[in-house]
């Protein structure tokens, strides 16, 4: 073969082989970027599902500013979105900007019970800590545990989210989960909240 020839094809090559080099690149940065320290809106979809389709019943004690009340429902699956859409605003620990701020402990041994504990802390977020306590495997989640805190001018409220889970078909299913905290608007009194739910199997 003529060397100008060969050399052409391989100038060839080169231009072509290139742009698939750029583009694996790319996507492999586009992986990187989506990737979630712990998909909340995921798991929380998947216990609406299941619930719903379980036609689960929740026992819920609410207490807001010493007013106090209690409720037995059956929700359906938007009752059970609009009773768990709290707990989506844990998705922020996946935000860029807190992405890379926790520092990761696993295993971490609950000196409470045979669980461990896998836990994301930072002094920068307004999630500081989340808590995700599991027997054996990380996939047998049994209780999430999260400290939310959130000061503007407008506001400051503080709140401690918790989410226990039961295995069910090897899987975790919801048990009970409950909110706590406060809320202060500037030149008013704190406001106080509680809600706890148990869910009947």
């Amino acid at each position: 073969m003529d060397v100008r020839m060969m050399k052409t094809e391989r100038r060839g090559r080169i231009i072509y082989v290139w742009p698939l080099i750029l583009l694996m690149a790319a996507c492999n940065e586009g992986q990187k970027s989506t990737e979630k320290l712990f998909n909340f809106d995921g798991l929380i979809d998947d216990q609406i599902s299941q619930l719903s389709q379980r036609a689960r019943v929740v026992d819920k004690a609410s207490e807001l500013d010493g007013e106090k009340s209690d409720s037995t429902f059956l929700p359906s699956s938007k009752g059970w979105g609009d009773e768990l859409w709290a707990f989506r605003q844990l998705e922020l620990i996946n935000k860029p900007a807190y992405r890379n701020v926790y520092k990761v402990e696993d295993p971490v041994k609950d000196s409470r019970s045979n669980l461990k504990v896998r836990r994301f802390q930072s002094s920068s977020s307004p999630i500081s800590v989340v808590s995700f306590y599991y027997q054996g495997d990380f996939t047998r989640l049994r209780k999430i545990e999260a400290l939310l805190t959130e000061s503007n001018i407008l506001y400051t409220t503080h709140r401690e989210l918790t989410m226990e889970f039961e295995e069910e078909d090897n899987k975790p299913i919801l048990s009970s989960y409950s909110l706590n905290g406060f809320q202060k608007v500037p030149f008013t009194d704190t406001v106080r909240f509680s809600v706890t739910a148990r869910i009947e199997w």
